[in-house]
């Protein structure tokens, strides 16, 4: 009786199993799309992923947003804001465990020694870095004191730095490689000696007021923490893997900044779901 009473619930649950929706391209391979689909291994309320967009490529976050709320999607990540937070519901668990707020400079060549010698922020605030007028890091570097040199144009930041008209320019660890390879026409470098680093996290979020399936989604991957898994996912994940090995963080002189646009909660996120490029965990 027990056995088929089982039975009857397995099938049950399994018939009401649908594909998790999320906007990505059906290659699936950045790490969110890899994470989702190791979340759908574990779920009972989906049995595959979907890519709605097909092969579309990235589409803007306003329209994910609105695809989300409209039920077109089940799933989306971007960076978080206090506005996010309220537009939709969070998934409190950093999906790159924070090295999006790491930041390496790009530097001019004839300076790679330039912060060498560079042993405290207040040192390190002396030099100028250039950002976009309206993003989100400058109002960060500017809450912890840092004058910025501007620019509305993100192509142009390159030519302001060979120029000297900024020292560096902080990108996300994924980043200058490729930077450097497609702006070659500049004479710029990667600075190593030092990293910033403030807590800017990417975020699963799931339709506004969907907290059941926020929960469901957020037990998985602490279950996933918890047995070491995703530990293994993230450290061995191409685009990871590659930003840690060229980055050489653990060598780096660390800088902390405070990001005073966080909200309570993500504040209130453990410790341990934060990446330690020095022990490497």
């Amino acid at each position: 009786m027990l056995k088929t009473i089982y039975f009857l619930c397995f099938i049950s649950l399994a018939s009401f199993a649908k594909p998790l929706r999320i906007p990505d391209t059906s290659a699936g391979n950045i790490f969110p799309a890899v994470l989702a689909q190791e979340i759908v291994k574990r779920s009972e309320l989906y049995d595959s992923v979907a890519y709605p967009y097909g092969a579309v490529g990235d589409v803007v976050i306003t329209k994910a947003v609105a695809d989300l709320n409209d039920g077109g999607l089940d799933l989306i990540w971007t960076a978080t804001s206090a506005e996010r937070e309220l537009e939709l519901t969070a998934i409190y668990f950093p999906i790159f465990r924070g090295i999006i707020g790491m930041r390496l400079g790009i530097i001019k060549q004839q300076n790679r020694q330039r912060f060498s010698q560079v042993n405290s922020w207040d040192e390190m605030r002396e030099y100028i870095p250039c950002q976009g007028k309206l993003w989100a890091d400058t109002a960060i570097l500017e809450a912890n004191g840092v004058k910025v040199a501007k620019s509305l144009g993100y192509p142009n930041i390159f030519a302001m730095v060979e120029a000297e008209r900024c020292d560096y320019f902080p990108r996300g660890i994924f980043e200058p490689w490729g930077e450097l390879q497609r702006e070659a026409q500049y004479n710029l470098t990667v600075d190593p000696y030092v990293m910033l680093r403030y807590k800017m996290p990417l975020l699963f979020f799931v339709k506004k007021d969907n907290q059941h399936l926020a929960e469901h989604l957020y037990g998985i991957l602490q279950q996933m923490f918890e047995d070491g898994s995703y530990q293994a996912l993230f450290l061995n994940h191409p685009d990871v893997k590659n930003a840690l090995q060229q980055g050489q963080l653990a060598q780096r002189r660390i800088f902390d900044l405070d990001n005073p646009y966080l909200t309570e909660k993500v504040r209130a996120i453990p410790q341990e779901f934060w990446f330690d490029p020095v022990v490497g965990n």
